[in-house]
């Protein structure tokens, strides 16, 4: 075996000629070079290229015994690594790499380098967020597009698939608090008084939404897989609240939701039929206020070219508290349309009605609503939009004060919102989002009528 050594001198690595240069040398005595360490490292990067792994590799490691931070002969094992079978070793030379790395080009060369050593291990998830990390410092147009489109590449290989929304949000009435101080009846002669906690409250929402699925099975005709979701919202009071209603606390009107579930896509001819099992609890004011089971179906049909159509229902069981008591049952059905013109744009609607059976009576009602939405084919600026306005009415049968309400409660309420996703400032395929609402409601119970605008920040991916 040829000797190769590294010289006490900081300027000179000393390695086999022979080696270096990938030649059998039999019978004849070993002959030993100094080279420079730019000679060697620029050795190394010829024999990676060129195939010569096993070369590149040990030419990498003499250099990193000389100078452990020497990032060249990193990248060279980050390189060749996977290909010796050893990608947890490319990895870590990656990583280690990106941290040594001084300009967004090697940056970025470490990270493509490490995301690949990742997937090599099938550690696709860590791959994604090494791209990610790729894409903050891709160092032109055509480099972005490649690392977008190995993410989406990686997406579909991966089974686990994982999406955040964090988001914050200013607002006029945080609690769907009256914006009347008295609680007027149509058809009753009396008057109440609204405590400050039923007034709206001005304040700060901050939410996090995590989803996630893993699947389970895939062919070229259906997909099964779990799923769950982690929603949080809390509230920050505003001075003015806290003076209107001064007994009450941000937690109270903190929301939870945790749910799992299992779910089914097969295709049907060219659309697509879906089913949904879940199972999971609401959270309000950190108690706990309604475990839940819901079964959902679905399907989805190109109606033509441009036109889509879709359909849902489902069905929902609710139970009091931790009591384990039946309450509320929820039947949803749903229809919606999708329209794609020539140009891009997209136009969509869907009508949906529900149904909630309970031994409350407060609680029974029905409810219809309409919802629309459009999204420009272009982005104004540095913005891509989404338009959203719709309508709703509910109507409590039952609904009663004390004494019952004349003819039940029925609210209207009317919605409207514009999205602007600022995809030109996105970082590591996250861009910054804006949300613009309005809300108004009006009751024949003044308790509920209430109005609502908000401004909502937070970030999507964009790939």
């Amino acid at each position: 075996m040829m000797r190769r050594s590294v010289l006490a001198s900081t300027r000179y690595l000393v390695c086999a000629l022979a080696f270096c240069f990938g030649l059998t040398l039999q019978g004849q005595a070993q002959t030993t070079v100094e080279l420079s360490f730019d000679d060697a490292r620029a050795a190394a990067q010829q024999a990676a290229l060129s195939g010569n792994f096993e070369l590149a590799r040990d030419l990498a490691a003499a250099l990193l015994q000389a100078d452990p931070d020497d990032r060249a002969a990193l990248i060279v094992l980050a390189a060749v690594e996977p290909r010796l079978g050893r990608p947890d070793q490319g990895r870590k030379a990656g990583a280690r790499a990106w941290r040594l790395a001084t300009t967004d080009a090697q940056k970025y060369e470490a990270a493509r380098l490490t995301a690949l050593a990742a997937a090599n291990e099938d550690r696709l998830t860590l791959s994604q967020v090494w791209l990610r990390r790729a894409a903050t410092v891709a160092p032109n147009d055509a480099a972005l597009a490649q690392t977008q489109a190995d993410y989406g590449g990686l997406r579909t290989l991966n089974p686990w698939r994982t999406n955040i929304q964090l988001s914050f949000s200013p607002s006029s009435n945080v609690n769907g608090g009256s914006d009347d101080l008295y609680n007027v009846i149509d058809g009753l002669p009396f008057v109440g008084v609204l405590s400050g906690d039923a007034r709206a409250l001005s304040g700060v929402t901050a939410t996090a939404d995590l989803r996630f699925s893993y699947r389970l099975a895939e062919n070229a005709h259906a997909r099964t897989e779990i799923a769950g979701r982690f929603y949080s919202r809390q509230v920050l009071l505003s001075d003015a609240a806290r003076a209107l209603a001064p007994d009450s606390e941000n937690g109270d009107f903190g929301a939870t939701l945790v749910e799992v579930g299992l779910g089914h896509t097969r295709a049907l001819g060219q659309g697509l039929a879906m089913a949904d099992f879940d199972i999971g609890a609401h959270w309000s004011g950190g108690d706990l206020s309604t475990p839940f089971a819901r079964l959902s179906l679905a399907a989805q049909y190109p109606v033509t070219d441009q036109l889509t159509g879709s359909a849902g229902l489902a069905f929902e069981q609710r139970w009091i508290g931790d009591t384990g008591q039946a309450g509320d049952t929820i039947e949803t059905l749903s229809a919606g349309l999708t329209y794609r013109f020539d140009s891009g744009a997209q136009l969509g609607g869907t009508f949906e009605l529900r149904d909630t059976a309970s031994e409350t009576g407060n609680q029974r009602n029905t409810a219809a609503s309409l919802q629309m939405t459009y999204a420009p084919a272009q982005q104004i600026g540095p913005a891509e939009m989404l338009f959203t306005l719709g309508a709703s009415h509910s109507d409590y049968p039952d609904y009663a004060i004390i004494l019952p309400v004349p003819g039940g409660r029925q609210d209207t309420t009317q919605f409207a919102s514009a999205e602007f996703a600022f995809v030109d400032f996105d970082y590591a395929g996250f861009a910054p989002v804006v949300t613009l609402g309005a809300q108004r409601s009006d009751s024949n119970v003044s308790r509920f009528d209430r109005s609502a605008f908000s401004i909502r920040f937070g970030f999507r991916s964009t790939f």
